[in-house]
């Protein structure tokens, strides 16, 4: 690849991700757009791209014999391509190889025998490494025209994907996909002045009748624990600073706008100010997956956060992912192997994990791995595979609601939340700013806090009623039992959205 086109790829590169983080078009002759570009190069120049691998079992002992069993494997592949791309001079460095996953996050072999029920082996996470490729010469995300005058989404690079693909046909590897950072997919109400603008807190058909869970004990969240796992947040903002909510790790540092905005759907706090959470009453934490050392890795993250939370507490996963197949941006976090492990120890251990189903436009059924297994397809239960997490796809927020066109659909995704119109608590972009609210936060990313706003209201109840939370795998069927079909069910494919009423009234909540 020549310098000039190297350069034009890293502009383009640079440009849409910046674009995603401002949230609208950027012109690269405004100072704005340049100031927005050097902030993203900057966030990439400080997490260089990386690999996740994960070894067979014959690998792993080799790995163990010989630690530079992995760094082989990759330089050989890597000497394979550049033969296959003349005129790319790239430095011949054996690429750093690590642990994906910190021995301290990792499941313990006590808790891994509890949750290995029906042959379902749980991961150790130890056949997992993180690989550097920032040796490969070229930035790891790239844009494309979509040739219908639309900008497409961010794509894994090329080279980059040639390299997984590569790297995973080998018989000692048995999965691969990239650590690349991308931006993430928000009681008496009557004194709060934006209550009336929150409908989703309305009775059905409109929204999940927050308000009536809130005349039951425990429905307004109390002695539930709610996480939400993204890159950042204002937590002094004036309507969530009196939540108190804290950081379990991670680096608190990118797209603030959006972190503040899904706390305020779920912990704006019941006061005379702004609005007011679906479940002002739970007790919020929040965690990054821009991790201390300053890089990016979910897995471990989701691990983190499931070593510091109790049975019955719920994680929100406000994260995109690029798929290891075609390398395109805007996929559910699952669709990476390591990160579907991390949820299947969250959820074996009982913690209820809530994933938005991403802002992709895709026909999740339709989707194969790079084993050719259609893993979010429920038709095919041989292939299907089930993290024990909620699901989540966006709505209009007009009734009757029908499925946006950008939201993931399919048989795997479980219930869907408004997508558009989310009046919530907002910042600015550097997350200074604690005064600010919005009415259109939108996506998968404003569909989901509502549904852990619906998942908390059962999980207070459950434990005000029972004495006890819920499990997963029972907080899912509640929340997908009586909800408010979507306008055209059989085409739309994003589930019910929940209707607490009925969920409480019809005796659901039970041990």
């Amino acid at each position: 690849m020549s310098l000039s086109r190297w350069k034009a790829w890293l502009g383009a590169g640079l440009l849409a991700t910046a674009q995603l983080s401002a949230g609208y078009a950027l012109d690269l002759n405004s100072k704005e757009s340049v100031e927005a570009i050097t902030s993203t190069l900057s966030s990439l120049a400080s997490n260089p791209p990386k690999l996740a691998l994960k070894l067979t079992p014959e690998g792993l002992k080799k790995q163990l014999e010989d630690p530079n069993f992995i760094a082989s494997l990759v330089t050989g592949v890597e000497s394979l391509i550049d033969g296959l791309n003349t005129g790319r001079h790239r430095r011949r460095l054996a690429p750093n190889v690590a642990p994906l996953v910190p021995e301290d996050h990792r499941p313990s072999a006590a808790l891994r025998k509890r949750l290995d029920v029906g042959g379902v082996e749980i991961p150790s996470f130890e056949e997992w490494f993180q690989i550097d490729i920032d040796d490969l010469g070229l930035n790891a995300v790239s844009t494309a025209s979509s040739g219908s005058g639309k900008e497409a989404p961010p794509a894994l690079s090329g080279l980059t994907l040639e390299l997984i693909h590569r790297l995973n046909d080998l018989d000692t590897v048995a999965s691969v996909h990239a650590l690349q950072q991308g931006p993430p997919p928000a009681v008496n109400p009557n004194d709060d002045p934006r209550s009336g603008n929150q409908g989703y807190l309305n009775a059905a058909p409109q929204g999940i009748n927050a308000r009536y869970a809130w005349t039951i004990t425990g429905g307004d969240g109390a002695n539930v624990g709610v996480v939400d796992m993204e890159q950042g947040w204002n937590l002094n903002h004036e309507d969530l600073r009196a939540a108190n909510i804290t950081l379990i790790s991670g680096r608190n540092k990118d797209y603030p706008d959006h972190g503040t905005a899904v706390l305020g759907q779920m912990l704006m706090i019941d006061n005379q100010i702004g609005g007011v959470g679906i479940i002002p009453k739970a007790k919020g934490r929040v965690i990054s997956q821009s991790r201390p050392d300053g890089s990016y890795n979910t897995a471990a993250t989701i691990l983190d956060a499931c070593n510091n939370m109790a049975i019955g507490e719920i994680l929100l996963l406000e994260a995109q992912e690029f798929d290891p197949v075609g390398g395109q941006y805007y996929w559910p976090v699952s669709v990476a192997d390591a990160n579907h492990d991390a949820i299947r120890v969250c959820t074996g251990k009982g913690i209820v994990v809530v994933e938005a189903a991403c802002n992709g436009g895709n026909d999740l059924d339709a989707y194969k791995n790079l084993a050719g297994k259609r893993i979010f397809n429920r038709a095919f239960p041989n292939e299907y595979r089930e993290s024990g997490a909620i699901m989540v796809g966006a709505s209009s927020s007009a009734v009757p609601h029908v499925r946006l066109g950008y939201s993931n659909h399919g048989s795997r995704v479980d219930v869907y939340g408004w997508g558009e119109n989310i009046d919530t608590t907002f910042t600015n972009a550097d997350g200074t700013a604690n005064n600010l609210y919005t009415t259109g936060f939108s996506g998968t990313s404003g569909a989901s806090p509502i549904i852990v706003g619906a998942a908390a209201a059962v999980q207070g109840i459950a434990q005000a009623r029972l004495g006890h939370k819920l499990s997963p795998a029972r907080v899912r069927t509640i929340l997908t039992t009586s909800g408010t079909a979507s306008g055209n069910p059989s085409s739309d494919r994003i589930g019910v959205l929940p209707n607490l009423k009925t969920i409480i009234d019809g005796g659901h909540i039970k041990a």
